[in-house]
């Protein structure tokens, strides 16, 4: 049996990935993203996204930094 938290563990990895690749196909493609930000929808734009991206990537090589 698995336990329930190495499996909601492996659920918010999945959806972070699928996330991040949704992100990534819209940052290449030049179109923009809508996010939640403070509770309010947000529009971003592709460079935006790249940037958000580029902090995350650091975030999780390094968690403690920001």
């Amino acid at each position: 049996m698995i336990d329930i938290d190495v499996f909601c563990q492996q659920v918010e990895q999945s959806l972070q990935e699928a996330v991040t690749n949704a992100l990534e196909t819209k940052r290449r493609l030049g179109q923009y993203a809508v996010i939640a930000e403070n509770g309010q929808p947000r529009r971003i734009s592709p460079e935006e996204i790249g940037l958000l991206l580029d902090k995350q990537a650091r975030m999780k090589r390094n968690p403690l930094q920001e």
